[in-house]
């Protein structure tokens, strides 16, 4: 069983420096500044609901252990930042600890929770279906279940979806998921991913949290899966959403795209006279067309490092905002994205709501 870690910082420790933060922006009179100007819409495509069933599972197992925020502090924390619409996941790390039976339960009863918060407040949330992986029969039924009942927005997956129940980290680009991106690339689904803690690098830097480090190197990780294994390529129908700025990767650009990310300009546009494209047999046409279609949110990442290396890396386009409740507030974040002036006045709309009024036409005004 995987057991809470003593030497990293407990979650209620860390929720109550995010809520203290909170409290302190709005204290001192800068709300407005976590507030989009007036008319302009936020849609926040990464906000985590926790369904009580999986609290208690974790709880009782030993696994992780942290207050539980409710719809209250949710909707509080949404009206704060002037988030209109939450797009819903599930945190980690995970539901699969040996026993089948148990993931399907907590599977169903993570989407139902999702679906209720749906039902009392239609106007405010979506969610992205959660599947019982490594089951790939329980995946394929809560696919169906999630888009025929919930009318799910679409499919939510961890980075990883291995640990030591199978002996190992498996990534996005494993082969044994070719069931489920056929069924994916068949609907053109939207995949919302989000990282968790690696059996391999689990405790890897004494005191230092899985968030801090790990978080954003499993999500290069699943990236490059899915480039190397020909995944991405090969369901092209299937729209990939990233967390935090895709983490690590945008710092990874010069090792996959070679020469070529020396002539990158702002939105991932090359300069006249760039290098060929580093290609493969998976990439045909180099990592560049494949990472660029993918979608990215905000979430953790804005800073004019972070969201700056990921402009320079995709067009403006693919790039959403993420709050990350209850672990962040999401006005702090709205505040942080304009203070960070990656993104000019004019720019600051599309990331807020018009790209995920695009991928997700059904919330158009």
């Amino acid at each position: 069983m995987h057991h809470i870690n003593p030497a990293r910082p407990s979650r209620r420790e860390l929720l109550g420096g995010v809520a203290a933060l909170g409290a302190g922006v709005l204290a001192g009179g800068q709300r407005a500044l976590g507030q989009p100007a007036p008319g302009q819409r936020i849609i926040n495509v990464h906000h985590h609901l926790v369904a009580p069933g999986y609290v208690k599972f974790l709880q009782e197992n030993k696994v992780r252990d942290f207050p539980v925020k409710g719809e209250k502090e949710c909707i509080e924390d949404m009206d704060q930042a002037g988030v209109e619409i939450a797009l819903c996941s599930t945190i980690g790390p995970g539901f699969w600890f040996g026993n089948v039976a148990d993931t399907k339960r907590l599977a169903r009863e993570i989407n139902d929770y999702a679906g209720m918060m749906i039902a009392k407040y239609p106007k405010r949330f979506g969610v992205f279906t959660t599947i019982p992986l490594p089951d790939i029969d329980g995946s394929l039924k809560e696919i169906e279940y999630g888009f025929s009942t919930l009318k799910a927005d679409g499919v939510f997956m961890h980075t990883n979806w291995g640990g030591k129940a199978l002996y190992g980290d498996k990534y996005l680009g494993d082969p044994a998921l070719a069931p489920i991106y056929e069924e994916l690339n068949r609907r053109n689904a939207i995949v919302y991913t989000h990282p968790k803690d690696a059996a391999c690098c689990e405790g890897v830097l004494p005191g230092v949290g899985s968030g801090t480090v790990e978080y954003t190197m499993d999500t290069a990780r699943t990236m490059v899966s899915l480039l190397y294994s020909g995944t991405a390529a090969k369901y092209p129908n299937i729209r990939w959403i990233f967390s935090h700025g895709g983490g690590a990767l945008p710092g990874m650009i010069g090792r996959l795209a070679g020469a070529q990310a020396s002539y990158l300009e702002d939105g991932g546009k090359l300069r006249a006279g760039a290098p060929a494209a580093r290609k493969t047999a998976a990439m045909p046409d180099g990592p560049l067309p494949l990472l660029q279609k993918f979608y990215y949110d905000t979430s953790s990442a804005v800073n004019p490092l972070g969201v700056g290396g990921l402009r320079k890396m995709v067009p403006l386009s693919q790039i959403m905002f993420g709050g990350d409740f209850p672990f962040v507030v999401s006005a702090e974040q709205v505040h942080l994205l304009k203070e960070c002036r990656v993104f000019s006045d004019a720019e600051l709309p599309a990331i807020f709501s018009g790209n995920a009024v695009r991928l997700f036409p059904k919330y158009k005004a």
